[in-house]
């Protein structure tokens, strides 16, 4: 989330720089902006109207292309005809995530992102266990066996450890 948030403002500030780049730019002895902005607006409101819904048409459809896609349902394996539910392998990792020690609630999500995919781990850790230890768990027994189970394709691991409260 806080990705999709930060691409959404640099796209904004890219924009407003882009606005005021044009707006400064001359062409012919002409400025760039205010004389395309009169010209549409000459055009008519119709015009103005078309113009403004297409620069939103066209935000949103750059907006959605930098949003991570969700994991194909299957995954093709090497040996021929073998595929792997991606679905099965979320399963997998939570279960593996839930058996070591300390970690209270496990979720994962997979992405992909061009040919790699993007495995995203979100444990919660009981107040009494350490960090480092959960995590050097992970990365010993978990991870190894998820990467081997994903083994033609590249995976980049993403873990976000949450310590829970006492109450």
């Amino acid at each position: 989330m806080h990705a999709l948030i930060n691409r959404t403002a640099l796209a904004l500030a890219g924009l407003a720089l882009l606005a005021l780049s044009g707006a400064a730019a001359t062409w012919g002895g002409h400025r760039v902006v205010t004389s395309g902005l009169r010209r549409l607006v000459e055009a008519g409101p119709h015009a103005v109207a078309l113009a403004g819904g297409l620069g939103v048409v066209i935000g949103m459809c750059l907006l959605a292309a930098q949003s991570p896609r969700n994991a194909p349902r299957r995954l093709r394996l090497p040996a021929p005809g073998c595929s792997l539910d991606s679905r099965a392998v979320r399963r997998a990792v939570r279960a593996l995530c839930s058996a070591v020690p300390g970690v209270t609630r496990a979720r994962s999500r997979l992405t992909r992102r061009g040919s790699a995919l993007n495995l995203s781990v979100s444990l919660v850790l009981s107040c009494t266990a350490h960090p480092d230890d959960v995590l050097t768990e992970f990365s010993d027994r978990v991870l190894p066996q998820i990467t081997a189970s994903l083994a033609p394709h590249r995976l980049r691991t993403t873990v976000h450890l949450t310590v829970q409260r006492t109450r």
